[in-house]
This record gives C-alpha cells, structure tokens and sequence, in this order.
C-alpha cells in the first residue's frame, strides 16, 4: 500500500467535491455581507484580495478575478476536505463540515498579523485590521455555514 493510499479517501468525488465547495462559497459570501451588516465590522475577503492583486488604488477589474479566486478556494477546500481530511472527523457528516469550516480558520489564524503587517489595504487603514477577536469571531461565524453546508452536500457514497 502506496502512501497516497493512506493520505487519500478511498471514496472521493472530485465533480461532487466542487459542486458542494461551490454552493459552500456561496452560503460563506451571503454569511460574509451579513455578517458584515449585523457587527459593523466591514473585512470582506473579496477586497482583501482585491487589495493583493492592485494595491492601494481601487481598481473596478479586480473584481471579478478576487471573486473567482474566492470560488476556487472554496473549491479546493471542499476537495481537500472530501479526499483527505472527512475521514479523520468523528459525527454525521453535517458535524464533519463544521468540524472542517471551524478548524480550517483556527488553523490559519496564526497568519492574521503578517496581513495587517503588509496588506496595502490593512496598513494604510482602508480595511479594518484582521487580527483582531471580532475578526476572529466573524470567521469562525462565516466558516461554519460553509462547513455545514459542505458536510450537508458533498456525499462519498452512491
């Protein structure tokens, strides 16, 4: 038995995978603009990422390529989360994504100084600083309906 074999799920769906890490990305963004409305905190993953690729100005065609970026990560979550990591999760499968959402951004989390230290957008105060416990919150509280939603829709079984 190779060591692929033991990394990778027996049962993996990749069409299946980034169907559900497309409609997750989905419920995540809708989380995102609400989450924004209810705490006043204003971090949206698109203009950070809008702020990677153009810098300081705002510039109206990044738009769409930080949208699809966001989509393809949603994607490759979902892909990493059925063909590696939903085994290693204990629970229903509803459980297993929330698992999934809430450890992805817990794990990561570590990073959130390095961005307020270099974004363009962070440093020169055009988006709130990103480590902060409000940040934080609203992570996990935009995570979890995309984990629940992974878990409630991808299936490795017929």
């Amino acid at each position: 038995m190779s060591k692929r074999d033991n990394l990778m799920a027996h049962r993996w769906y990749p069409g299946r995978a980034a169907v559900a890490g497309i409609v997750a990305t989905l419920v995540y963004s809708i989380a995102m603009e609400g989450d924004k409305w209810i705490t006043g905190n204003h971090f949206s993953d698109i203009r950070f990422l809008e702020g990677l690729l153009s810098g300081e100005q705002r510039e109206k065609r990044w738009t769409m390529v930080a949208w699809m970026i966001h989509f393809l990560t949603g994607v490759a979550l979902a892909e990493i989360y059925a063909a590696v990591i939903k085994r290693f999760f204990p629970g229903s499968n509803w459980l297993k994504g929330a698992l999934f959402g809430e450890a992805w951004i817990v794990s990561l989390w570590w990073l959130t100084p390095l961005a307020d230290k270099y974004h363009p957008l962070i440093k020169n105060s055009q988006m709130p600083k990103l480590a902060t416990w409000s940040s934080f919150l609203q992570n996990l509280a935009r995570h979890l309906p995309f984990g629940l939603t992974l878990g409630l829709l991808y299936r490795d079984r017929q």
